[in-house]
């Protein structure tokens, strides 16, 4: 394309449309040519990743199906367009851990379904593709599991792991899925992007193209890539696309040339981190859609996240175009810019093709974007009118054949969203239009387009008392509203009958963001007074003194990382800790002190009952029904509450919530 094609997200006022008849008046008069029609569009999609999607899948019905039909049924809400998820590789990757369908070189070379059917991904792909036959599907890994390479990213273990993602998807769920990226905001080397090409090819694979880049930062470090690739032609060559995240500043010359070759150029991950303030971000990164299509030439975007399913407390919050991380209540929130998406995906397809002789700046300010169907008959334009300086009126008149047939209109703005106008009928083969500031409008020949009406039940808080002793779960599933943090937790049989949690994670994986104990949280951020207790045990302690020191078995309260990244690098979890060792000592901690310590009893394996109880200020850790510490404390008002080890066996049953009595 010749990077004319433009549109923006921010916030709107409320307007109207007026109609005009003189074409004199017109202060932007354009002309609807088929012949000048550019790059191909590659439509709109979200990436579920980071463990964004965590808490969707333990919805109530209906709710957990309007939310689907919001993200993913055509022509209803977002409608996103592809979908790219994570290869779970059970490290930290921004808000939990994804689990792995490969905890070890066993597991990859003789795959089971079980394998695939951990933790949510693989459910939602399979949701999104039944609302949408068409959805491209994509995925990027994030991090690997320790065996990985014995802890090198860039081996052939690693390609293997990708070629067993794949493969798995199709054997166990029947999903193609065509697009593998490389590592998510991690170099790799051009060698090794080879040695994948090389291995996707010898297992069947020819048809997954592969993503390179996938980087963040400054533009020197998000176009490396397109670098080494336009000096290489081996390296350009096993690239579909070349993926930035957050894109800003100048594109380099380097990329012109990988275009001309075919390399597509795309937005793989995108968005602002709260939808609903948006127009801050706008300024401060000019990151903004307009500047992707406009200024950079890039064909797809990804938004990150397609729903904020996670806590409110965990590092950026309400990043996607829905929220719902209160399953228990079933309630979700649909934020305006869900419609600024569908003012795109509910009007043109992948495969459309941008209208370059159209899409432009606008002269009071915004700018306007057209797309045209493969058959040259449909067109749509996508106009948005942020800051623009009053009113200004837009003249439109069609050549190559095209009847002036009259114009479906949608319009949103902050107050009101997706709003079908009357009808835009052509006068003596002319159509006029004002447009209004801050609005965004949708002009089209293509109908079908609606406002989806399925609604949120009312919040409702958390119930406590709350119990859960893991009997009514599939073995090797996932405990509602528990979100792991690091490492993995699944049912799993208990000796002497039963289930119990399972930590499975024994060995530090190849991490994207540094984790170095595991963990899982639940709950209601805004707990204060509250007791957590669980049953937990040391399913094996080796026989060296240093080893069972390091091990531990604890239980969490008021664990609330304030939406910052500092559960990455603090060596205790952030909120209150009670946890005993495999030595037999025992600590109550904060994330940076310990509070109290002592001897609790002789190592042992057997199951313990350890709580701990937060009123106001007083804090209280029990083992197996004897106090070790109560003191005063005011480090941490409100959180959630967790269990914890570190990367080794570990069984967790019975957990009990409840308000404590003063």
């Amino acid at each position: 394309m010749n990077n004319k094609a433009a549109f923006v997200f921010a916030p709107l006022v409320l307007g109207a449309l007026v109609y005009t008849a003189s074409l004199q008046a017109a202060e932007l008069q354009c002309v609807i040519n088929p012949s000048k029609s550019g790059a191909e569009f590659e439509g709109i999609g979200a990436v579920s990743a980071g463990a964004s999607t965590r808490l969707l899948i333990d919805y109530p019905e209906p709710a957990r199906s309007n939310i689907l039909d919001w993200l993913f049924l055509p022509k209803y809400g977002a409608g996103f367009q592809h979908l790219k998820v994570e290869v779970g590789g059970e490290i930290n990757s921004t808000d939990g851990t994804e689990p792995t369908h490969a905890r070890n070189r066993e597991e990859l070379d003789h795959p089971k379904r079980e394998y695939f059917e951990r933790g949510y991904e693989w459910w939602l792909m399979k949701e999104a593709k039944r609302r949408n036959p068409n959805i491209i599907l994509d995925c990027l890994p994030w991090g690997a599991p320790g065996w990985i390479g014995n802890g090198h990213y860039c081996s052939q273990d690693m390609a293997d792991y990708l070629v067993g993602f794949l493969n798995g998807g199709k054997q166990f769920h029947n999903l193609d899925i065509g697009l593998v990226g490389c590592w998510n905001e991690k170099e790799v080397t051009p060698d090794w992007i080879k040695l994948l090409r090389r291995t996707l090819d010898a297992n069947g694979l020819k048809h997954v193209k592969i993503v390179g880049g996938d980087m963040n930062g400054p533009p020197k470090d998000q176009w490396k890539i397109a670098e080494q690739a336009a000096a290489d032609p081996e390296l350009a060559q096993c690239l579909h696309a070349i993926g930035v995240h957050y894109p800003y500043g100048e594109v380099p010359p380097s990329v012109a040339k990988l275009r001309a070759a075919g390399v597509r150029t795309w937005s793989s991950e995108h968005g602002e981190w709260d939808w609903n303030t948006m127009q801050p971000f706008l300024w401060r990164r000019s990151a903004s859609i307009n500047n992707a299509f406009l200024e950079r030439g890039l064909t797809k975007i990804n938004f990150w996240s397609p729903i904020s399913a996670y806590y409110d407390c965990l590092p950026a919050p309400r990043s996607g175009v829905i929220t719902a991380n209160t399953p228990w209540s079933g309630a979700f929130e649909i934020a305006p810019t869900l419609w600024a998406v569908a003012h795109i995906t509910q009007f043109a397809k992948p495969g459309w093709r941008f209208l370059d002789g159209l899409s432009r700046k606008l002269p009071k300010g915004g700018s306007m974007v057209g797309f045209i169907a493969p058959n040259g008959k449909n067109f749509s334009l996508v106009i948005e009118t942020t800051e623009a300086k009053g009113d200004q009126t837009l003249a439109l008149q069609s050549v190559g054949g095209m009847a002036p047939q009259p114009l479906r209109i949608w319009r949103s703005d902050m107050m009101e969203q997706f709003i079908p106008q009357p009808d835009l009928v052509a006068s003596n083969g002319v159509w006029m239009i004002t447009l209004n500031p801050n609005c965004i409008y949708s002009i089209t020949t293509t109908s079908g387009q609606r406002k989806g009406s399925a609604s949120s039940p009312p919040p409702s808080p958390f119930l406590l008392p709350y119990r859960d002793d893991f009997e009514s779960y599939r073995l090797n599933g996932t405990a509602r509203f528990l979100c792991d943090m690091g490492g993995a937790f699944e049912v799993v049989s208990r000796e002497g009958g039963g289930q119990c949690l399972r930590q499975q994670v024994h060995r530090p994986g190849i991490d994207w963001a540094k984790a170095g104990y595991a963990y899982s949280v639940m709950g209601d951020e805004g707990w204060n007074n509250i007791g957590v207790s669980v049953e937990a045990s040391f399913e094996s302690l080796p026989s060296e003194t240093h080893a069972r020191r390091e091990r531990f078995i604890a239980v969490l309260a008021r664990w609330y990382p304030g939406a910052t990244w500092i559960h990455f690098t603090t060596a205790q979890p952030a909120g209150y800790c009670f946890r005993l060792f495999g030595d037999g000592r025992w600590e109550l901690t904060t994330a940076r002190k310990v509070l109290a310590h002592g001897v609790a009893s002789e190592p042992d394996t057997r199951w313990h009952s350890v709580s701990l109880r937060c009123l106001d200020d007083r804090i209280m850790a029990t083992l197996d029904g004897q106090t070790l510490a109560d003191l005063r404390d005011s480090t941490y008002q409100r959180g959630l509450v967790g269990i914890a080890s570190r990367f080794h066996p570990a069984r967790f049953d019975n957990v009990h919530i409840t308000p404590p009595v003063p």
